[in-house]
């Protein structure tokens, strides 16, 4: 009798991990969220295999020695992980709101066309500039109470090349110019990889 106690209880462990567990939280890294927290919940609805999760990532650029620019880069996004073929576990799909914004100051930059006197100030830039867009990507979830999911997908919205940076100088005059973020930035390519723990 003991003996069958022991093995039906081997098997309800073994039932127990097998389970895949459905809150999960974690870090995860890559454009355009940088590095930032996530969160996902296994729902049971389509049989367990839709789950919504979100994205936060806040992160500084600070002054340094080569450039005198600093700000802060925000990402915010939504939206809902469908497993193809296991309850919360493995090949899924994802569709999302996601939602960036960068706010930032520079020192030192000089005007594109001189003044009344011939001179070419030097002001401060401001940028405050946001993106709204909607992704599809497709990810694998490896792990059970600990976990990983590489991701790659697309934003529908991408990301302009040219960003308006507002200059303003002592004598109260301004201007605005221009700058370009590398190619690589605007094809709406989205990179990920996470890891966390799941109860």
């Amino acid at each position: 009798m003991k003996n069958i106690y022991t093995i039906l209880a081997l098997f309800i462990t073994m039932s127990l991990s097998a389970q895949e567990l459905p809150s999960r939280i974690g870090l995860k890294a890559g454009y355009p969220n940088g590095l930032g927290l996530n969160a996902e919940y296994v729902t049971p609805y389509l049989k367990g295999k839709l789950a919504p999760n979100v994205e936060v990532s806040v992160y500084p650029i600070p002054e340094s020695i080569f450039t005198q620019r600093r700000g802060t880069i925000t990402y915010l996004q939504g939206g809902f992980n469908y497993y193809f073929f296991k309850p919360g576990d493995g090949l899924y799909s994802n569709l999302s709101y996601g939602y960036l914004k960068g706010k930032g100051e520079g020192d030192n930059i000089r005007a594109e066309k001189p003044n009344a006197n011939g001179e070419y100030l030097k002001g401060t830039g401001y940028l405050d500039e946001s993106n709204h867009s909607l992704n599809f990507k497709v990810g694998n979830k490896f792990g059970n109470k600990y976990y990983f999911k590489p991701e790659l997908g697309y934003a529908f919205n991408k990301l302009e090349k040219d960003h308006a940076i507002d200059v303003r100088f002592a004598d109260g005059s301004s201007e605005t110019q221009y700058e370009s973020i590398p190619g690589v930035f605007t094809k709406g390519i989205l990179v990920g990889f996470g890891a966390g723990i799941a109860f």
